[in-house]
Formats: C-alpha cells, sequence, structure tokens
C-alpha cells in the first residue's frame, strides 16, 4: 500500500471545499475511469470519495497522477508507508 496526497487543484467550490484542499490517506486501488476515487484518511474510516473520474493522466515517473473528474481536478503524490 501506498500513502497518497490529493490535492484537489481545480473544480466549483462546493460547502467548505476551496480551490486548493488536500487530502491525505491510503488508496487501496489505482484510479479507474467511471468510478470515483477513494481515499482512506484514518483507521476510523473517515474517507475522501470524489465524483466518476473522467480521465486520469500521469508523469512518466508514475509518482504523480492527475484526475479529472465530473467536479473537479486533482494530484495525486505518492510515497511508501
Amino acid at each position: 500500500m501506498k500513502l497518497v496526497t490529493a490535492e484537489r487543484i481545480g473544480g466549483s467550490t462546493v460547502g467548505r471545499h476551496t480551490a486548493s484542499t488536500i487530502y491525505t490517506g491510503v488508496l487501496l486501488r489505482k484510479p479507474v475511469v467511471g468510478e470515483p476515487v477513494v481515499i482512506f484518511r484514518d483507521p476510523d474510516g473517515r474517507r475522501m470519495m470524489t465524483s466518476p473520474v473522467q480521465r486520469v493522466l500521469s508523469d512518466p515517473d508514475g509518482d504523480t497522477l492527475w484526475i479529472v473528474t465530473l467536479n473537479s481536478t486533482y494530484r495525486l503524490s505518492f510515497r511508501e508507508l
């Protein structure tokens, strides 16, 4: 498993979210087009879930993914636990 940091870098501002919200947690599987991304944020079960993914882009090293969802864009950075 890898620790992931997801930075919300674009999209609509809904409720308390701003243009640059950061989430850190565990991503259990790679993002899949058509399905939401779920990041488990702590052992008590809190999680962050996106709207369905429309596009997944990656850098050549695979250390960073950009996820475009119906509502927002996220930059995901990975590191080993």
